[in-house]
C-alpha cells in the first residue's frame, strides 16, 4: 500500500500500523508527534492505529514550554 508521510509517498506492507512505520523511519516514540488524516494519534495509541492505503500522515516535532 502507498502512503504519505509529510507529503513524501511511503510504500508499506498491508497492516503495518503507526508504531511500525515510525520504527520504520528511525523515529523513537518520544521524539516525534503523529497525526493520521489531520487528527492527533497519541503515543499510547500508535501501536494499535493500523495505516490504510492513500491515508496521510505528519510527524512533527513537539513542542514544549509555556
Amino acid at each position: 500500500m502507498k502512503i504519505h508521510v509529510n507529503g513524501d509517498p511511503v510504500e508499506l506492507p498491508e497492516g503495518t500500523t503507526l508504531a511500525e512505520l515510525l520504527q520504520r523511519l528511525g523515529h523513537t516514540p518520544e521524539a516525534v508527534g503523529s497525526a493520521v488524516e489531520g487528527r492527533h494519534v497519541p503515543r499510547a495509541a500508535r501501536s494499535t492505529r493500523v495505516l490504510a492505503d492513500g491515508e496521510s500522515v505528519t510527524l512533527f516535532q513537539p513542542i514544549v514550554g509555556g
